[in-house]
């Protein structure tokens, strides 16, 4: 089975088509590698520097809420301070007020007693 010269010359076309499918897949996909480097690239270093702008922003957030803890700690203090004088200050009235009425009540008795003999 003798193949025709048109067969031949087929074969030898679609054999040239595959080598040219073959050579421009083979660029395209250098060229998606070379792209591909290229954005990898380009986001580790975008990625980088968020993350050092990220980094930079908590140590500053970090240190304002120190401070602002320590402000308010500070503060704190100084209110309980003169909450607690203040209680003592009225915890010491009281003990006169009391002391005044247990007096009153004393004397009450004695009269009351006075009066029953």
């Amino acid at each position: 089975m003798l193949r025709s010269t048109r067969e031949i010359a087929m074969d030898i076309e679609t054999a040239e088509a595959v080598d040219t499918l073959r050579a421009d897949i083979h660029q395209v996909d250098l060229s998606l590698r070379t792209d591909i480097r290229r954005v990898e690239t380009s986001l580790t270093v975008e990625i980088g520097r968020v993350e050092r702008s990220l980094t930079a922003e908590i140590g500053r957030v970090a240190s304002s809420l120190t401070g602002e803890i320590a402000r308010v700690e500070t503060s704190l203090s100084a209110e309980i301070g003169e909450t607690r004088r203040h209680m003592d200050v009225v915890a010491e009235s009281l003990r006169d007020d009391i002391r005044i009425i247990a007096e009153g009540v004393v004397s009450l008795s004695a009269k009351v007693d006075s009066l029953h003999r």
